[in-house]
């Protein structure tokens, strides 16, 4: 739930304060730059919309780098959030600092969501997409038409809309509060998913992973 919370908030900080840039949906930039050829306000940022599409490659490509060098999984994992937390908090401080353009902290943050995204496929431990709404309230829809028409779940079908439940309201939740901080301390509101990623990697860290049987 944390994890969908500092992606949804990432994603509605920097949208909201650009004008129209997601850091976290290639997709929903895929969709911007269509409007931007049209002449809609929202394709404004045409150079930023693209330059995501690399950038969230190198973030990407940079968490299958340390999975493959750093052993185990888990430690690859955590060193992977705290690179990432990293990003985020140099996106912050750039702003409070006034240091360079506002893109320039956005497309930290595009770093550090390929990171995150491509690290949620590498370990299966993280659970399921956490920074994709699209799957889970598939997910959600599915279970909802099943009940409707008498099907009984499974203990684990239950789980499992359980926990699209929660990464949806996490993701939400996220995107209110960047929405929230956004309008109060824009940019710089970045260190907080920065401080709650460093707090989710030192749960995650590999002493408290689980022991081999």
């Amino acid at each position: 739930m944390t994890l969908a919370f500092i992606s949804g908030f990432a994603d509605a900080l920097f949208f909201i304060h650009l004008g129209g840039l997601f850091v976290g949906l290639v997709t929903g930039n895929v969709v911007l730059l269509g409007l931007g050829l049209v002449g809609h306000e929202k394709g404004g940022l045409r150079d930023l919309q693209i330059m995501t599409f690399p950038l969230f490659m190198v973030g990407a490509g940079l968490a299958a780098i340390l999975v493959a060098w750093i052993k185990p999984l888990e430690r690859a994992t955590f060193w992977t959030l705290v690179i990432a937390a990293t990003a985020f908090a140099i996106s912050g401080l750039l702003a409070i600092l006034d240091v360079g353009p506002v893109s320039a902290c956005a497309l930290l943050a595009v770093v550090a969501m390929g990171m995150l995204t491509a690290i949620e496929r590498l370990d299966p431990r993280l659970g399921p997409p956490f920074s994709l709404m699209t799957g889970n309230i598939a997910g959600l829809a599915v279970a909802a038409a099943r009940r409707m028409i008498g099907y009984s779940e499974k203990p684990e079908e239950w789980g499992q809309s359980l926990t699209s439940i929660i990464l949806v309201l996490g993701f939400v939740l996220g995107c209110a509060a960047g929405a929230f901080a956004q309008v109060t301390v824009g940019v710089s509101g970045m260190l907080f998913p920065a401080a709650l990623l460093v707090l989710v990697a030192l749960f995650y860290s590999p002493q408290n992973a689980p022991k081999p049987s």
